[in-house]
């Protein structure tokens, strides 16, 4: 069974580089959303143009990685994976087409759409680079570039029971907004601001999904079960320790939004030590109380 409720079998490697456990203050008292299982899952991968052969390498291995792990933790396979990459006629990449252009993702897009029924469940991650004119953030495709304004208006009237955007390039965070939905989990690799950097993300993201999901181990609110929450949590804290190891200042910071405000939180730093951004232990987020985690985490 691969529903996220009973997730089982996560990578021992993510355990070996987890920090030391941080007991997180108690989470808001707020109402548990009821939340159907999909009847089936079918997912939309996209990388759009990954720049030089060095990069176009490292995104097709992260691709293909993304593929096994949809299959093996989320239970979505081959055959119900859409797969749109930045080169003309990839190579190595499980039926993977190509080029990623603005034509070639909106009709990705509607090929999706025609293929999910109101009841079934839809993953969509998107790779590649991102950018801000000082305006608004676009996302860097071979040819024209997307807007966020523009991706978001491709997903509007997208109707299923189970929706989750993973956006991992840089300035993905700018990408929240025009997104957010209300039944829509959508996770960002970076806040809405000048995080420009390169991320780390989509690497970090493929090699969970495609280890092995221990519950045990990855459980992070001790419910008893792995969820959606669960599994965003243990990605950011996993980049977080990344950053740490090798003495870098952490140049992306996930976030997830799924209350439909269009709003993202960190929501991994109630289990990050203070000194990787977490928050103190008795002290209080300054940020207003939300109810992001709720929909990711369902009962």
């Amino acid at each position: 069974m691969h529903a996220f409720a009973s997730l089982i079998a996560f990578a021992s490697a993510v355990a070996l580089i987890q920090p030391p456990e941080v007991a997180p203050p108690p989470r808001e008292k707020i109402p548990i959303v009821e939340v159907p299982q999909p009847r089936e899952r079918h997912a939309l991968i996209i990388c759009g143009h990954p720049g030089d052969a060095e990069h176009t390498k490292a995104f097709g291995e992260t691709v293909r990685k993304l593929g096994d792990g949809l299959t093996k933790t989320v239970g979505i396979p081959r055959e119900r994976q859409h797969v749109l990459f930045g080169t003309e006629n990839p190579k190595d990449i499980p039926g993977g087409r190509g080029p990623a252009t603005r034509e070639a993702v909106a009709a990705a897009v509607a090929e999706v759409r025609k293929s999910i029924k109101p009841e079934d469940g839809l993953w969509v991650i998107c790779l590649g680079h991102g950018y801000h004119d000082g305006r608004q953030a676009w996302w860097n495709l071979p040819g024209p570039d997307l807007s966020a304004a523009e991706f978001g208006k491709l997903f509007a009237e997208v109707n299923c029971r189970e929706q989750v955007f993973a956006m991992t390039f840089s300035l993905s965070g700018y990408f929240v907004t025009p997104l957010a939905k209300r039944d829509r989990v959508v996770i960002a690799a970076t806040e809405a601001d000048a995080e420009t950097n390169e991320t780390t993300f989509p690497a970090a993201f493929a090699k969970v999904l495609a280890g092995e999901l221990d519950p045990i181990d990855h459980d992070i609110d001790k419910d008893g079960r792995m969820t959606l929450y669960d599994l965003y949590v243990v990605v950011a804290k996993e980049i977080a320790q990344n950053y740490a190891t090798g003495e870098q200042l952490a140049t992306e910071h996930a976030q997830l939004d799924d209350d439909g405000d269009g709003v993202g939180h960190e929501l991994q730093n109630a289990y990050l030590p203070e000194e990787q951004g977490g928050t103190p232990p008795g002290k209080k987020s300054n940020k207003r109380p939300h109810r992001d985690g709720v929909r990711a985490e369902p009962a």
